[in-house]
């Protein structure tokens, strides 16, 4: 029999006062600025001056401990960008890193951010180190109260940016055309705006707009650009035509087997207009992508890869939203290849002419944006080609060709109403359909929903999903959940439930490790943001999660933990957690065996963790962990890094 467990949290009755919100005029440049730099273009005249940056880290509230000055014009072709960041020459941090890292190196960086449709929700992110190094960003609404990782950097877009190292500091121009942000189409507009700086040597996080720890959420902290007019925007259309070829060697039996390779196709872009855009790739070669590393996978699951075709990073938040869809599906490595592998190695006497390692795709089509009434729309569609491999008998030089893949179309749409505040409603549906009888075919429809309270201190969200596979022995399951919880202010909480039934599947098109769980989880904790004797900030928190499975009824697990964290004045942080899984643990995963289970006898632990100050030259991780299993005490050596 189900066991049922019914928790009412006591909300407490409690307000934040959000800070008075700056606002910008916004100024049209009557002639763009040169992108060089330099911030002496008498166009720069024009712009008002931003000034007083309040710290958001390590001392929220404080004015910022450097200068800081920024202009902002647009155009009908683009937005531009100048900021002088005075310093010392000698203090700036500089770096060369790679696109899209500046978070994990030693550099300072300035970044400008829109919400272009004002909904406190979705924004854009550009950011320039004072190497000239771009990263670029696209913001949703679950970014939350870490502002070390500001959102999707996986989007890349096209704009420019050059910095220059002067006497007094630094100075940074960028120039961010339409092509790369979307807006609703009105004769006068009104963003939300903001602008950071990170000043590596003091560690210090300063926003034009104050942007309070203690508040849930990152583009609700928004400060306000006001009276765009006109917005003329140029057309946005590209064609990017392209012919590949190449000769790929693979080791088989000792020897190896060569193919030829060779494609041509062409990606395209249209700006429908100001909200909407569409993307096309034509038999798209993804040859020069950044290969996967070899992971030796010990685990009962299949490895989760990252995404680096850019068709299937660009402008794809809106399809991720309900985290339904896994974009390496699409053109993945054929069903049917290994079974090929394992034909040739099993008998001698086949050999393989062709074994393709990935799907061909005919074509993909992506139309996404967002309409003045704050109703995001996408529509996804990509054609797999039947891939065929090719094996050649020994004996008689037969040749026989084997099926790896029947041709697929993949599908997506989803509609997502931003609400007021920072809530939403979203509708999605995936559905993967497979050429031939007897062939699998899926379909999985969801409904996922978040509201906050006008406060922004309450959140209620939820998902519902349903997943139907169709074909022989066809099956179908559903998937719930529901979280609600204080999420702003100093003291913090939060209870869930989760479902999944043993038959829910979204894997055609989306990525879930196992189903099968029924779950109940809690944590409250007390967050102190503010810097207190000895302490730049702390936090404490207790949790728990317990689990068993759907079907059949049955215990799987019991945690209960607390968390301690401590972050010095020095920069030094350490992090205790106790905890404890009382009841032995019976994992029925690992195995992959319906029914079997592996017991993992019950323990509590104590572990500690932290680092040292990483600005500097030399610094260290380290952790520590004790555990007791039953009667037996066992201790894990100490471990840990350096860096110098």
């Amino acid at each position: 029999m189900l066991r049922k467990l019914i928790l009412i949290p006591l909300l407490l009755l409690c307000t934040i006062a959000l800070p008075q919100q700056k606002t910008l005029e916004a100024v049209k440049a009557e002639q763009a600025p040169k992108i060089d730099g330099e911030l002496d273009d008498p166009v720069w005249n024009q712009a008002p001056v931003v000034t007083d940056f309040i710290q958001n880290f390590p001392n929220y509230g404080s004015p910022s401990l450097v200068k800081t000055t920024v202009k902002i014009l647009y155009d009908n072709s683009a937005v531009y960008i100048g900021a002088h960041l005075y310093d010392n020459p000698a203090l700036i941090r500089k770096q060369l890193t790679a696109r899209d890292e500046e978070q994990q190196t030693d550099v300072d960086y300035f970044s400008v951010f829109f919400d272009t449709y004002k909904d406190k929700q979705n924004g854009f992110q550009f950011l320039v180190t004072s190497m000239n190094v771009q990263t670029d960003a696209r913001l949703g609404p679950n970014l939350g109260g870490d502002f070390s990782d500001y959102g999707d950097k996986t989007w890349d877009a096209v704009w420019d940016s050059q910095i220059k190292m002067k006497a007094d500091g630094w100075t940074v121009e960028m120039k961010i055309p339409y092509i790369s942000l979307r807006f609703a189409k009105k004769d006068v507009q009104d963003w939300g705006l903001q602008f950071l700086r990170f000043t590596r040597r003091n560690n210090e996080t300063s926003f034009w707009n104050p942007v309070d720890p203690n508040i849930n959420g990152f583009v609700n902290q928004f400060g306000e650009y006001k009276n765009l007019k006109n917005i003329q925007p140029p057309l946005r259309l590209s064609f990017s035509p392209y012919v590949t070829g190449g000769v790929r060697f693979t080791p088989q039996n000792g020897g190896r087997r060569t193919e030829w390779l060779r494609n041509g196709g062409m990606d395209v872009k249209y700006g429908v207009n100001e909200s909407f855009t569409l993307d096309a790739t034509i038999v798209p070669d993804f040859g020069e992508v950044v290969s996967d590393n070899v992971i030796n996978n010990l685990s009962p699951f299949e490895v989760k890869f990252d995404e680096h075709r850019p068709f299937f990073t660009e402008g794809t938040e809106i399809f991720n939203k309900a985290g339904l869809f896994y974009s390496r599906r699409v053109g993945e490595t054929p069903k049917g290849y290994l079974s090929v592998v394992r034909l040739a190695e099993t008998n001698p006497n086949i050999e393989i002419i062709k074994n393709p390692t990935i799907t061909q795709l005919y074509n993909a089509i992506k139309f996404s944006g967002r309409t003045e009434h704050k109703l995001g729309i996408g529509v996804f569609n990509a054609l797999g080609a039947e891939m065929n491999a090719l094996v050649r008998d020994k004996m008689t030089g037969n040749e026989t060709g084997i099926e790896t893949e029947p041709m697929t179309n993949y599908n997506i749409i989803v509609l997502d109403q931003a609400l007021k505040g920072r809530s939403y409603l979203t509708f999605t549906n995936t559905n993967v359909i497979r050429e031939g009888k007897d062939q699998r075919d899926a379909n999985v429809s969801a409904f996922d929903f978040s509201l906050y309270d006008n406060n922004n201190t309450f959140n209620v969200k939820g998902t519902g999903r349903y997943s139907k596979i169709f074909g022989v022995n066809g099956y179908d399951g559903f998937n719930t959940s529901l979280r609600a919880g204080k999420v702003s202010g100093k003291f913090q909480y939060f209870l869930q439930n989760v479902i999944k039934s043993d038959k829910y599947d979204p894997n055609d098109l989306g990525y879930q490790a196992y189903a099968n769980e029924l779950s109940y989880s809690g944590e409250a904790g007390y967050y102190q943001y503010t810097p207190q004797k000895g302490f730049l900030n702390y936090h404490y928190k207790v949790g728990f999660r317990y689990a068993r499975l759907y079907k059949p009824n049955a215990f799987s697990d019991l945690h209960i933990y607390g968390e301690s964290f401590w972050w010095f004045r020095n920069f030094w942080d350490v992090t205790l957690t106790l905890g404890t899984f009382p009841e032995d643990q019976r994992d029925y995963f690992v195995l992959n065996m319906p029914g079997k289970f592996v017991k993992r006898p019950a323990y509590s632990f104590a572990q500690v963790e932290g680092s040292t100050d990483s600005r500097k030259r030399l610094f260290f991780n380290y952790q520590f962990l004790i555990a007791k299993f039953n009667t037996l005490l066992r201790a894990g050596c100490a471990t840990g890094s350096a860096t110098g």
